[in-house]
């Protein structure tokens, strides 16, 4: 096969790839594909990520990108109405004299069949650092960064990361470990990722895709060397960003401790990733990455011989690679049947939108051709129709699930880090620092550690897609005290049905609240439900107070907090005081309860009780004197119910 049919192959795929993104949503492809990359081209004033001059011009613009050709007119209307972009007669465009980025692509589901509605968009942006300015690069990220939040706003996450070209060929490229980026955790694993999931958006082409798969790097640079000569390969319409030959298992436990992170907010993509790390394991010379079978596919399909070679729109890297884990499972001695964990997982992951597909009236098209897929590819679970009506399990099955999740991805842990032991004394030097093992570790023990007044985590599927539309509540005496429910639904009938309807038993009405709230259960949708009781609170009150909640503690997610905080001492972000929520008669100062409710910048939540005024207000000061929370600095509400004695109570607090 000649280089021009190789590369005609590829730009077929990536077309394919494209196709599969817009047939998901048409619009959101629209965005990725053209809008993202024009801003990311241009400099106009009246546009999203504009830098001006002052500091410079800003280093933007794409090789080999022509707006004219890309975006459609009636896009930029609709996107940009009034802007100045739409001024055919404008003498000066204001793009870079200099295109500095090389190529932008997308790394990870996208135009895949793991891609769901929420599914954020990677931008790997190829760039060469030594060809910016002192403050140039700077510029350029400010801009990204603009591009980014402005997206934000329209529904639409999308991440960009500036790499550098030598560096990404060398595979010497770092990142911190914060919010998106994998630190020091992985690197060889994250380029294997791009190489195998990208979609190339714009600039020049990988010239990955014209190596053979199975050489050295020396090999790989001889080979790349001849390419202009031997094959009449013009360089410049390409991008190098080198050659991976194997993995080194040293890199493994990085990655292992990473996906464990991943894990507390989108378990069902790292539970395949943790499958494919431990099928890297199982390979004991050399560890042959996924990314080499998809460019024999794509690319060198003889070297599959024709019995194993497919069509370019049936190539999808997540179908393959599931199909992949799963055979690698199915031939385990083991009674735990992890093959068909792993069909459970990718159908889940395909769901994770699964909510607002069932809002929708009638069958939906997209849903239906993922089931004849995976169903054509021997990948569906076996009890498909219980999965698809997740909205209607009970919270012990949702928990259950989870626990089956978490129980996989902490049994799997331990195999790798034997697998990890045992060749440690090969020389095999960790490609993880220790400062990223603080990071990734401290987030692991926020969500799994016990601590004293802490809200604990639930090891659920998500906290997405743990809420309830109807919750009631209810309120008994047990052993002399009141003691607070949870159930899942809305007809009385659940509370005589513990065992199948129960969520929560909890001796503190705020504190069951908060729990529900801090879990995902409890969310702005949820329909809140009171049994008969004998309380002076109401069902007024409680939705009150857990509007506050929500708006005071929205959900956390454990890939957005910042390296530089989690490098920190902890402190307390935000609090929330609650007064006399039982509404007991204010007669002094000793009888009035308080509870404080607070969320650190490790992201864990922490409840106490007072049951005096002065041991509150000693408490407001630690939370003022400590770590500058207060109603003045923006960070600590206050929420006292509507109660007779209001004044008196207020009198009390203020004194």
């Amino acid at each position: 096969m000649s280089v021009k049919e190789r590369i005609d192959r590829y730009l077929a795929y990536n077309l394919s790839r494209m196709q599969k993104a817009v047939k998901f949503n048409e619009e959101n492809a629209v965005f990725l594909f053209k809008v993202v990359p024009y801003l990311l081209h241009v400099n106009y004033t009246d546009l999203p990520g504009f830098i001006p001059d002052a500091d410079g011009p800003c280093p933007c613009g794409i090789i080999k990108f022509d707006p004219q050709q890309t975006i459609p007119e009636e896009v930029l209307y609709r996107y940009f109405p009034g802007s100045s972009a739409l001024n055919p007669s404008a003498a000066a465009r204001p793009t870079a004299k200099q295109a500095h980025i090389h190529s932008v692509k997308t790394i990870g589901s996208i135009g895949t069949i793991a891609q769901t509605k929420k599914s954020d968009c990677d931008y790997w942006l190829s760039v060469r650092f030594a060809n910016f300015t002192k403050n140039g690069l700077a510029l350029l990220n400010e801009k990204c960064k603009g591009i980014q939040e402005w997206a934000m706003g329209l529904g639409h996450e999308i991440h960009f990361f500036l790499m550098d070209i030598d560096q990404t060929r060398d595979n010497s490229f770092e990142s911190r470990a914060d919010e998106e980026s994998a630190g020091s955790a992985l690197k060889l694993l994250l380029k294997d990722e791009l190489f195998r999931t990208h979609i190339l958006v714009a600039g020049k082409m990988p010239i990955w895709w014209l190596i053979p798969p199975g050489l050295s790097n020396i090999e790989y640079q001889n080979f790349v060397r001849e390419l202009p000569s031997k094959e009449s390969v013009n360089m410049e319409n390409f991008v190098d960003l080198g050659y991976i030959t194997n993995l080194p298992k040293s890199e493994v436990f990085g990655a292992c401790l990473w996906q464990m992170n991943k894990a507390l907010d989108s378990p069902f993509k790292s539970v395949l990733k943790f499958a494919y790390l431990e099928l890297l394991m199982n390979d004991q010379q050399t560890m042959n990455l996924f990314s080499d079978r998809i460019k024999q596919l794509v690319t060198f399909p003889e070297e599959l011989g024709q019995e194993n070679q497919l069509a370019i729109d049936d190539i999808d890297p997540y179908l393959l690679l599931a199909k992949e884990l799963v055979a690698f499972y199915q031939h385990e001695e083991t009674a735990n049947k992890r093959d068909e964990f792993i069909r459970t997982c990718l159908f889940m992951k395909t769901l994770e939108d699964i909510q607002s597909r069932k809002s929708s009236s009638g069958p939906n098209p997209h849903l239906q051709g993922t089931i004849a897929l995976m169903k054509r590819w021997d990948l569906l679970p076996e009890n498909v129709s219980h999965y698809l009506n997740f909205k209607y399990w009970s919270h012990q099955d949702r928990l259950a699930a989870g626990a089956m999740v978490h129980h996989y991805l902490g049994d799997t842990y331990k195999r790798l880090s034997w697998y990890l032991r045992s060749f440690a004394k090969e020389n095999s030097k960790l490609t993880i620092t220790e400062e990223d093992i603080a990071i990734l570790g401290r987030k692991l023990s926020s969500f799994y550690e016990k601590k004293p007044n802490k809200i604990e985590y639930i090891q659920s599927l998500s906290r997405e897609i743990m809420s309830q539309s109807d919750i009631t509540l209810h309120i008994s005496v047990v052993a002399g005290k009141d003691t607070f429910f949870a159930f899942q639904g809305s007809d009385d009938k659940v509370i005589q049905d513990p065992k199948n309807f129960i969520i929560k038993r909890e001796d503190h009405l705020v504190r069951l609240l908060a729990w529900l709230v801090v879990n995902g259960i409890l969310t702005k949708d949820t329909r809140l439900h009171l049994t008969k009781n004998s309380l002076a609170v109401c069902l007024p009150d409680i939705q009150s107070l857990v509007k506050t909640l929500l708006t005071t503690f929205p959900l956390i997610h454990f890939s957005h907090i910042s390296a530089s905080e989690l490098l920190a001492s902890e402190v307390i972000v935000r609090a929330l005081a609650v007064i006399n929520f039982e509404k007991a008669p204010v007669r002094g100062a000793k009888n009035i309860h308080s509870s404080i409710i607070s969320s650190n910048s490790y992201g864990e939540y922490f409840l106490e009780h007072y049951d005096t005024i002065a041991k509150y207000k000693t408490a407001l000061r630690t939370l003022l004197t400590r770590h500058g929370v207060s109603r003045w600095s923006n960070n600590l509400t206050i929420f006292i119910p509507p109660q007779p004695e209001q004044h008196a109570l207020q009198s009390l607090l203020d004194g």
